[in-house]
């Protein structure tokens, strides 16, 4: 039997958004900003993994899981302002862990908050290179639009994320596919934000604590010229980039163990 200490709340952000997180365990607290196709619920097993050593922060961001469904268009601002309520409720010499979409909430909140803790960055997406969107965003509205999430899930993964076809077929015949194609229809939105985040040099000196880069070894890799991890090495110099074993893009639910374990590492300053 479990002897996890669980708890269950929820927090408003700035503009009225009532935002659901769930607290674990116990020791220095650290959020989890989670990404596009995902929920709180998903990152559990890792937080539970974590909270023997630490105080975790899973929260749902607006419109997904137990929170609120934002009534306009996504803004960055908004998704910052929920982070901001969050790391606000967490405390003091709270490190934040962004993956996906939420790893590029976090950098904006990092940014904007010159955030001195640890900041830990899960495959993070942003534009400096290209825009994420790589202008697939009318085909992707036209199949949504449709009625058909498979079709637009299969899609965003294929053009947008990058995921070999093969990798794709594999994932519709997983119990996830449902659950992944359920968060599809913020997507578009999500994208239109993520292209907005076009790191220019010194864009990103106000973040002065230590930053960690995850990259997971099974992760598709892209050209200099395209990937948003190189020119992320390049804004940030002092920045760590530590690699997943064997894992890509998904290690909160496929690892969770071993990604509490890099965490752990990325926290404490240790070797991989």
């Amino acid at each position: 039997m479990s002897t996890i200490a669980i708890a269950q709340g929820t927090v408003v952000s700035t503009d009225g958004t009532v935002l659901a997180y769930q607290r674990l365990g116990s020791g220095a607290p650290l959020v989890v900003c989670h990404g596009s196709f995902s929920v709180a619920g998903d990152w559990r097993r890792f937080g539970e993994t974590m909270a023997a050593k630490r105080t975790v922060y899973l929260y749902d961001r607006r419109g997904r899981g137990l929170s609120q469904l934002a009534a306009s268009e996504f803004a960055l601002d908004a998704e910052v302002d929920d982070l901001a309520a969050i790391m606000a409720l967490a405390g003091p010499g709270a490190a934040l862990l962004g993956h996906s979409f939420g790893g590029g909430c976090a950098l904006s909140f990092a940014q904007r908050e010159s955030f001195t803790g640890p900041l830990i960055l899960y495959e993070p997406r942003h534009s400096t290179r290209v825009p994420v969107s790589r202008g697939h965003i009318p085909e992707l509205q036209r199949l949504i639009g449709a009625g058909d999430p498979d079709a637009a899930m299969a899609f965003a993964l294929t053009h947008v994320v990058g995921l070999p076809s093969e990798a794709v077929a594999g994932m519709r015949q997983s119990p996830m596919w449902k659950a992944l194609s359920r968060t599809i229809g913020a997507f578009p939105k999500e994208l239109r934000l993520l292209d907005s985040l076009a790191w220019r040099p010194g864009d990103l000196d106000t973040i002065a604590g230590p930053v960690s880069l995850l990259i997971g070894e099974q992760s598709p890799v892209l050209p200099d010229a395209v990937s948003p991890d190189v020119a992320l090495q390049e804004l940030l110099p002092g920045l760590r980039k530590r690699v997943i074993p064997g894992e890509g893009h998904l290690a909160y639910a496929s690892s969770p163990a071993l990604l509490a374990d890099i965490v752990c590492c990325c926290l404490t300053g240790g070797e991989d």
